[in-house]
């Protein structure tokens, strides 16, 4: 089975994800989100002459750093754990516990959460820290700090859920998605465009509209307005992208799914790599190619057992108890000395020349049209013109005893068999119970091939036909086929005139 993803045509390589990796990345991530918050603070954002003093900015800088320390060190003792507790059986190469599993699903989100909470607590010191400079000076610079961090915990919240993505998919495929059990697509579209985008350009708004109470110049406003709006725009744009790709791979490796079904192969597997909708999607195509894929074997296994015509008549009209009085040809083919043959060679060598026989057998009624009904142990019936009609069943039931009598010599020489040919009207249809039922012939030609078929047994010919499916065959067919003596064939109260191949 090939596994189809948005990278191609293969399957997830799971890695192990070591929580140094992930605190390096949480870590990065926030000394990126600070040094952007100490260059706003410091040349960007539009602040009064008289707060750009060095009694305020320096302890500001400085109160800066030391929270951005205190915050990696609660990273790396409250992190690092829980990030191990929940990616640890990654790196033993294992496969996860129901508790790793839900941890590794909820990881993301935790330190999502963690970080907010890490941003508001510095949010918060720097309100209090700052309140005897001036109220509006501590709101405005406690406002650029909560919106630098959640945009920073956003952002970072994306580029964790790509790095644990082979985890996830790992967890995903021991317990499949849930409908309801994380947030949907457009919930997240909603949550990354109000962090990333929506929250800094309120916070540009409200620079402007308190631009006039602040008091600074025009010129200080526009370049930090320019400034401020160009980093929301980046910022958005890169966390727009990364969740583009985290929803756009998915449905890549669902098209390129969909397409391979379409052409009939059925040997696909997506990955399923989402807890969310997509994922449920993703399981749900996998069902769906799982469930195609066993109908196939099914109607290949039905269409095996009672003949491919039919199966297709079961499959398009449905499969009822009753039967229709058709006008058909019935051939029988009987192996003769099958007891003496099985009694002096290995059993696995009788098998191996019976597969052979028939499928001489198979081939040539497939050949002409017919329909193979049923084995009967070392003999087999083959019916023309039920469940399909034929235009000359009677011909075609001839020329396939010739073509049968000659390639069984050639293939299957040391088997020896006698077919009889007759026609008339039968049942045709399914026969048994609802809750199993075959399909099947009923009628005297079925009788009369079986009859003829232990008179074929002592003819040199090894096929003898009745004369009136001779009377029935096209000319052509007729020409090739020399009227015998009538006989009166056992079990019957009229004699039947043979007929046997020119």
């Amino acid at each position: 089975m090939r596994h189809l993803t948005a990278y191609g045509l293969h399957g997830p390589d799971i890695r192990g994800v070591r929580p140094y990796q992930v605190i390096g990345l949480v870590w990065f991530a926030n000394f990126i989100g600070a040094m952007v918050l100490f260059v706003d603070y410091l040349v960007v954002l539009p602040f009064p002459a008289k707060y750009a003093t060095h009694d305020i900015v320096f302890p500001n800088v400085v109160l800066g750093l030391v929270l951005m320390v205190l915050s990696w060190l609660v990273l790396g003792v409250v992190g690092a754990p829980r990030t191990h507790k929940a990616l640890d059986w990654t790196v033993r190469g294992m496969a996860p516990d129901e508790e790793e599993r839900e941890l590794t699903l909820n990881l993301p989100w935790w330190l999502f959460w963690m970080q907010v909470v890490i941003w508001i607590v510095s949010c918060i010191v720097f309100f209090y820290a700052n309140i005897d400079v001036g109220a509006m000076y501590a709101l405005q610079l406690s406002t650029t700090v909560i919106i630098s961090g959640l945009a920073t915990a956003a952002t970072t919240y994306l580029l964790c859920m790509r790095l644990f993505k082979s985890a996830i998919t790992r967890v995903l495929e021991l317990s499949p998605p849930q409908q309801g059990s994380t947030a949907g697509v457009g919930q997240k579209a909603v949550f990354i465009y109000t962090l990333t985008t929506a929250v800094p350009m309120v916070g540009l708004i409200g620079m402007v509209a308190f631009a006039g109470e602040s008091g600074v110049s025009l010129s200080q406003l526009s370049a930090s307005g320019l400034v401020i709006g160009l980093g929301a725009l980046l910022t958005g744009l890169f966390a727009t992208v990364l969740f583009a790709k985290s929803v756009g791979e998915p449905l890549g490796g669902l098209t390129e799914a969909l397409a391979a079904i379409e052409n009939g192969d059925l040997n696909v597997s997506v990955i399923v790599d989402d807890a969310g909708e997509i994922g449920q999607l993703q399981t749900g195509v996998n069902k769906m190619v799982h469930a195609l894929r066993e109908r196939e074997q099914l109607r290949d296994l039905f269409g095996r057992h009672v003949g491919e015509d039919v199966a297709r008549l079961a499959l398009s009209q449905g499969v009822e108890l009753g039967g229709e009085e058709r006008e058909a040809a019935a051939l029988f083919v009987d192996v003769i000395g099958s007891t003496r043959y099985a009694a002096t060679h290995p059993a696995a060598e009788v098998v191996a020349a019976l597969n052979r026989f028939f499928e001489v057998v198979v081939s040539v009624v497939s050949e002409h049209g017919g329909l193979v009904n049923k084995f009967e142990g070392d003999a087999a019936l083959c019916i023309f013109g039920a469940p399909l009609e034929l235009d000359d069943p009677a011909a075609s039931a001839l020329a396939a005893a010739r073509t049968m009598a000659a390639r069984l010599k050639e293939a299957v020489p040391e088997l020896d068999a006698g077919i009889g040919v007759s026609h008339g009207l039968v049942i045709a249809g399914n026969i048994g119970s609802t809750e199993r039922l075959e399909y099947t012939v009923i009628g005297d030609p079925v009788n009369e091939a079986a009859r003829l078929t232990e008179q074929a047994k002592e003819r040199p010919e090894r096929v003898v036909a009745s004369q009136r499916i001779v009377d029935k065959a096209a000319d052509g067919e007729k020409a090739r086929w020399k009227l015998l003596e009538p006989i009166l064939l056992r079990g019957r109260l009229e004699t039947t005139t043979l007929a046997v191949p020119v």
